[in-house]
């Protein structure tokens, strides 16, 4: 018997597709934006930059000056707090941010010469080993 062509129509059957209900199909969630890694982190950089408000909160940072405080000097007896006047604690946690802010800058220099993005823990106590020298 010899080899006949067929057609396309001929060997393609197609069954009549069913329509699905509306109700019945899935509806697809709208994915909230991202912006890409490290987008963010540069705006922050940028807006903390420009300000010159406190970023620590101030109520935190008193309840753990006056924690401290109290353990290393008990004035007025064991339950009674040490006396600190309110532009005492502002002067001191300005003093505090200055010193985390230099430390963190110093930190980033000695994770940028060893050739690294990310500030780890020895770039920190490098930068605390050197102290306050500032070379412009």
């Amino acid at each position: 018997m010899a080899r006949t062509k067929k057609t396309v129509a001929a060997t393609k059957r197609r069954s009549p597709r069913t329509r699905l209900e509306p109700q019945s199909q899935p509806e697809k969630k709208k994915r909230a934006h991202r912006f890409r890694p490290g987008t963010v982190a540069l705006r922050e950089i940028r807006k903390y930059r420009k300000s010159t408000e406190l970023l620590i909160p101030f109520a935190p940072f008193v309840r753990l000056v006056r924690g401290i405080a109290n353990g290393f000097m008990n004035i007025g007896g064991p339950n009674k707090p040490t006396p600190w006047t309110p532009h005492a604690l502002l002067s001191l946690q300005e003093a505090a941010e200055y010193h985390l802010v230099d430390l963190f800058g110093k930190a980033n220099l000695c994770a940028i010469h060893a050739k690294r993005v990310t500030v780890l823990l020895k770039d920190m106590r490098l930068a605390k080993r050197i102290g306050s020298v500032t070379v412009y």
